[in-house]
C-alpha cells in the first residue's frame, strides 16, 4: 500500500541526508562554507540549523543570492547583504540563483550577552560593507580554511574573537551602540564589570549600583530594556562562564568546584543543582560529553583529511 507523504513548508523535521558540507568547529561556534557546486548546500542549512534550537545562524552571502522563510515570512539575501536567524524556530533556506554563503553558528546566550535587543535584528537583511565587517569576515574565512590544523585548545580562544568580532560588526551596521552617555553604554559597561568579576561572591545590584554611580532602580531599569534583570543576567553569565570552562581542553585538569568557584558560585552544591536546572545534565556529565564530542570531531577531521 503507498503512503502518502503531506509536506507542510518549515513544521517537519527536514530529511536527513548524507553530510557533504563540512562543518568547521571553534569550540561552540561552527562555521559553515556554502556554495552552488557542493550538492544539496544549501538545503543541508536548513537541516544544520534544526538541529541547533540553542543556537543563532548568522548568514552572509558573498555572492549571489538566496532566500529565506521563518515563521510565514520571507526575506531575499543579495550579495553583500546578511542576517541573523533564530534556530529554536524553524528556518528554510533555498538558493535563488548562484552563491556562495558563509554560515555562522553561536550559542544564543554568547550573542544575546553581547548585544542588546537581539530580536530587533532577527532575519532583518543588513548591509556588511563597513570595516568591522571586512575584518570579521575575514577571520571567519580564514580559520574556516585553517581548522584542520588549529590546535582544539586554541579552537576555543578564537571562537571567543569571533563572537567579539561579529557583535561588533551588527552593531556598526545597526547603530545598536547608539550615544555613548545613553542607557546603552551604561548597560555595556555594567555587563564588562559582571563578567570581569564574576569571582566575586558578593556581586549583586547593589554593588554594581554602586560602582557604576547610579542608583538600584535606574540599574534595574537599564538591564530591562535587555529583556532580563539584573540578578537573572548574573545567575545566566555565571553558569554560562562555567559550562564553556568545563568545555574548554586547556582547563580540563582543573577541577568543577574551583571552576564553579571562579564564576562566583559560594556552595558547589548551589552550583550542581543550578547548572543541571539550566542545561538538563551535570556538570561532570557536560564535561565528559564535551571531551567526547572533541575527539569525535578530531577523527571526523582525519578522515575528512586522508579523503581529500
Amino acid at each position: 500500500m503507498a503512503i502518502s507523504t503531506v509536506y507542510r513548508p518549515l513544521t517537519l523535521k527536514p530529511q536527513p541526508r548524507p553530510a557533504l558540507v563540512p562543518i568547521a568547529n571553534l569550540g561552540s561556534v561552527e562555521l559553515v562554507t556554502l556554495s552552488l557546486d557542493k550538492s544539496n548546500a544549501i538545503e543541508q542549512l536548513t537541516e544544520l540549523a534544526y538541529t541547533r534550537a540553542d543556537k543563532f545562524v548568522l548568514v552572509l552571502v558573498e555572492s549571489g543570492s538566496i532566500s529565506v522563510t521563518q515563521r510565514g515570512r520571507q526575506c531575499r539575501l543579495q550579495e553583500g547583504q546578511y542576517a541573523l536567524f533564530d534556530c529554536s524556530s524553524a528556518v528554510g533556506f533555498a538558493g535563488v540563483s548562484d552563491y556562495r554563503v558563509l554560515g555562522i553558528f553561536i550559542p544564543s546566550f554568547l550573542l544575546q550577552a553581547r548585544l542588546r535587543n537581539v530580536p530587533m535584528i532577527l532575519a532583518r537583511p543588513l548591509s556588511c560593507t563597513g570595516s568591522p565587517w571586512r575584518i570579521a569576515s575575514n577571520l571567519v574565512r580564514m580559520l574556516a580554511s585553517e581548522i584542520r590544523h588549529i590546535p582544539a585548545p586554541m579552537a576555543y580562544g578564537y571562537a571567543s574573537q569571533v563572537v567579539e568580532m561579529v557583535s561588533i560588526a551588527v552593531e556598526a551596521d545597526t547603530q545598536i551602540a547608539g550615544d555613548s552617555t545613553g542607557r546603552n553604554a551604561i548597560f555595556k559597561r555594567c555587563t564588562a564589570y559582571v563578567k570581569s568579576h564574576l569571582a566575586d561572591c558578593s556581586l549583586d545590584p547593589n554593588k554594581i549600583a554602586d560602582v557604576m554611580g547610579i542608583s538600584v532602580r535606574y540599574l534595574h531599569k537599564v538591564f530591562q530594556e535587555s529583556g532580563e534583570s539584573v540578578c537573572d543576567y548574573l545567575r545566566s553569565t555565571r553558569l554560562e562562564t562555567s559550562r564553556l570552562e568545563l568545555a574548554d581542553p586547556q582547563k580540563a585538569s582543573i577541577q568543577i568546584r574551583e571552576i564553579a568557584h571562579r564564576a562566583g558560585f559560594r556552595s558547589q552544591a548551589h552550583f550542581a543543582a543550578a547548572f543541571k536546572q539550566r542545561y538538563g545534565i551535570s556538570a561532570t556529565e557536560w564535561r565528559k560529553a564535551s571531551a567526547e564530542k572533541r575527539a569525535s570531531d578530531l577523527l571526523q577531521v582525519a578522515v575528512t583529511a586522508q579523503a581529500a
